[in-house]
């Protein structure tokens, strides 16, 4: 157990990066006669000096003041840090979870405003990836039903834009270890960004994630309970060993794979989903968009009756193809992937090509990957469950939540045991012995 000193300052707020701003205020509820407004304003500014020697000297006290500082206890001086910003909040004290136990979360900082006791709960995570700031919300939700007056904290090294969105939406507040976070409860609002988070806390993948790599990827993931070996991968994947084990390697150092003697497979598909949704980059593929006097369904059905005619490469994808999924999905746009000349398909579906807003938009892939695992839905090919996810998710609103379910309805059920077989394994073994 341990507290913090209001108007204190601690060891985090010197190893905070520069220009960062932060800015709280006290919201008084309907009624309340007190209007005024408590504004803390925070702004590390680097201070120059031309003199070397000086700066040396300054650069040598920097450097002897640095402790080091355990996980635990830099995110609860931030978190005070925040706290103690605005001169309406008295913080009590902070208990840190001593012994591990799933019922308690990690962090409860329990603090006064204008009289009033609340507690902030906080779960830690080891990195802030959608999937995994869901799972926490989820625990948060649990806490707050045996704490009263309790608000969630979701505590990461470094959260996505993705993660923060949902914070928010799910009523969250959300830290990471640069000082960047956003809390609204009660009367209190505190939001702080611009802090740079350090490269070591935050790596770009965007790179990695190349055709060929997303080509292993997508084998993985349509075939979630097969054993591979790095020489069948490379064969189904239509890429080298060598690049087959570049990518097997780079999921075992993050922990997404699980090996056997027979082979290996995706041990973690959530939450590499969720990494490979943040970097992927949709603007690879070209689009072409037209207009057409037809409905959305004649539309579909003779771009798929051109595409088998000319042997052309196809499916649906977007919405339309997350309609096949979900019957009550509303729209009113065909999209398409078509890998070759659009030529045909133009002029046989008569469309007119427009920079406007046209009811026809027709995408040449980077890769033929993105075609892989196409499904037949009623003599119409639409793109997998992972490619249309991963179009999807980068919309927001009602293409993140089609994104969303498909997930939980199509890609998720494929990776949980389901009851039926894990009976019927129990019962083989208990045949066998």
């Amino acid at each position: 157990m341990s507290g913090c000193e209001t108007g204190g300052k601690s060891d985090a707020r010197s190893a905070a990066p520069d220009r960062a701003v932060g800015k709280g205020f006290i919201k008084f509820g309907p009624g309340s006669a007190q209007t005024g407004i408590a504004l803390a304003q925070a702004e590390a500014m680097p201070k120059h000096n031309s003199k070397h020697k000086n700066r040396r000297s300054r650069m040598k006290t920097k450097k002897a003041q640095q402790k080091d500082v355990a996980t635990d206890e830099a995110i609860e001086q931030i978190l005070c840090e925040c706290l103690t910003e605005i001169p309406f909040v008295e913080v009590d004290k902070v208990e840190q979870r001593v012994i591990a136990d799933p019922t308690r979360p990690e962090i409860v900082a329990r603090i006064r405003v204008r009289g009033q006791e609340t507690a902030i709960l906080a779960v830690v995570k080891e990195n802030g990836q959608p999937r995994l700031v869901r799972e926490a919300i989820a625990k948060l939700h649990e806490y707050q039903q045996t704490y009263a007056n309790a608000y969630g904290l979701v505590v990461a090294p470094f959260l996505t834009p993705m993660s923060a969105r949902i914070c928010r939406q799910e009523g969250v507040g959300y830290l990471d270890l640069s000082g960047n976070c956003r809390l609204n409860f009660d009367f209190v609002f505190i939001s702080k960004t611009g802090r740079i988070v350090p490269t070591s806390k935050k790596k770009n993948f965007r790179s990695w994630y190349s055709p060929r790599v997303e080509r292993v990827l997508r084998v993985l993931f349509l075939q979630p309970q097969h054993l591979w070996t790095t020489w069948d991968l490379a064969m189904e994947a239509f890429v080298t060993p060598g690049q087959a084990l570049s990518v097997k390697n780079q999921l075992s150092n993050h922990h997404w794979l699980e090996e056997f003697k027979e082979g290996f497979r995706l041990s973690r598909p959530d939450l590499l989903l969720d990494d490979w949704s943040e970097n992927y980059l949709p603007g690879r593929s070209v689009e072409r968009v037209f207009s057409s006097s037809k409905s959305v369904v004649e539309i579909e059905n003779m771009l798929a009756s051109v595409c088998q005619e000319q042997v052309i490469p196809y499916a649906l994808m977007g919405f339309s193809a997350a309609m096949r999924f979900d019957p009550l999905l509303q729209y009113n746009r065909v999209s398409a992937y078509a890998a070759s000349d659009l030529s045909k398909i133009i002029s046989a579906l008569d469309l007119t090509e427009t920079k406007g807003k046209g009811n026809v938009s027709l995408w040449v892939p980077y890769d033929e990957g993105v075609l892989r695992g196409a499904e037949l839905f009623e003599h119409v090919k639409v793109t997998s469950h992972i490619q249309t996810f991963l179009d999807l998710i980068s919309l927001e609103g009602r293409g993140e939540k089609a994104a969303n379910n498909i997930w939980e309805n199509f890609i998720k059920p494929k990776w949980t045991p389901q009851p039926a077989a894990a009976a019927a394994a129990v019962a083989v073994a208990a045949a066998a012995a």
